[in-house]
């Protein structure tokens, strides 16, 4: 089918916590398994010089006054991270390989609403270097290093070798909808992606039992990322990687505000404000409960949509947001653990996030991936 592959449809230097080692000394691996479809096939070496290349290309349509903060950035991370998203340990199906991705199911997926910006943007940078064998589905994850990076935070090794599934090889694997979307079990919307919010237990009639009234949510959490073969260590890790780029909108996601009200396009995990209110504003139970359109939510008047809760405070003159799936990580016992492991220690939040994030982007691919040139 000839059409264009994406439009198819306060900083502590302590002793290093002895509780949660790094993740190289613990994360398990992804399950190695020899698959017998033709998705297997050995990865295409790309000429040399070519991933650079493609690194300036994405670099070159990365800022832009016009949007939101002045960067895609934000974007570009949260769609690396929803390709990768969906993958199932068990069944070794969704993630980032196979660029499903390209295919109309998935990109109607709710959870992956506003994202048609970031293919548009790609789009071009995959024409210009297809012929050189570069896939949809590598470009849609480096985009999220190159990101990453151009937001001020580490560089990460970067492994190529996912392929683009075709629509004969993705209808095989899952139906007719060539995703995985669909045969989520625990979002309401049937996605694979971790829901913003599942409610709460009216039934807990003890307002300050987080815990118990917000099980819902903390399950979902844990589910989700155990799904994709992830421990609770990991969860913390990208999560509050992910969410310290970017804002909400009401009209897409029907939340609103950025997590870190300063500077939303860059990494802000050495600086004081993001970190803090997780770790510490959010226990002191300084954030307020913002659960409907008639709800100031944000200081600029912007309201979420009807019944989204998220939960804000006024920092500094700036509206600070945090999720209900961003709260589990304190209203659980073993999450804030780790969280206030990783706020003592924010060199060891750096370095084991990288390799988190490194994991989720290669989940269920990464016996065909080669080592970046």
């Amino acid at each position: 089918m000839a059409c264009c592959p994406f439009m198819q449809g306060q900083q502590h230097a302590p002793t290093r916590p002895e509780i949660v080692p790094t993740m190289a000394e613990t994360a398990p691996t992804t399950p190695q398994y020899t698959p017998t479809t033709p998705s297997t096939l050995p990865a295409q070496v790309l000429p040399r010089g070519t991933l650079a290349k493609v690194r300036r290309d994405i670099l070159a349509v990365m800022r832009d006054h016009r949007h939101d903060d002045g960067s895609y950035a934000p974007l570009l991370i949260r769609f690396a991270w929803h390709c990768c998203g969906t993958y199932d340990a068990e069944r070794h199906t969704g993630g980032p390989n196979g660029g499903t991705m390209r295919f109309a199911a998935e990109q109607s997926d709710p959870e992956n609403a506003g994202l048609g910006k970031a293919r548009d943007l790609l789009a071009p940078i995959h024409a210009k270097h297809a012929a050189a064998g570069l896939t949809t589905s590598d470009l849609c994850v480096l985009a999220g290093y190159v990101a990453i990076e151009a937001g001020g935070g580490p560089r990460v090794p970067f492994r190529y070798g996912r392929r683009d599934f075709s629509e004969d090889e993705a209808c095989e694997k899952y139906g007719a909808s060539l995703c995985p979307f669909g045969d989520g079990k625990i979002n309401p919307n049937t996605s694979r992606l971790p829901a913003a919010d599942l409610g709460v237990d009216d039934s807990v009639k003890d307002a300050n039992a987080n815990a118990e009234r917000e099980a819902r949510t903390i399950a979902g959490v844990r589910q989700t990322f155990a799904r994709m073969g992830l421990i609770d260590q990991e969860t913390v890790l990208l999560i509050l990687l992910g969410h310290q780029f970017g804002r909400c909108h009401p009209n897409v996601s029907g939340f609103v505000g950025p997590w870190y009200a300063f500077d939303p396009a860059h990494w802000s995990m050495d600086s004081i404000g993001y970190f803090n209110v997780y770790a510490e504003f959010a226990p002191q139970g300084s954030l307020r409960e913002c659960a409907s359109a008639s709800k100031r939510c944000d200081l600029t008047g912007v309201a979420g949509a009807a019944g989204k809760r998220q939960f804000n405070m006024e920092l500094m003159g700036r509206e600070w947001m945090l999720l209900p799936s961003d709260m589990a990580l304190v209203w659980d016992a073993e999450y804030s653990k780790i969280l206030q492991l990783y706020y003592r220690d924010r060199r060891a939040f750096v370095k084991d996030a990288c390799a988190a994030w490194k994991k989720l982007t290669e989940l269920g691919c990464d016996v065909l991936l080669k080592e970046e040139e």
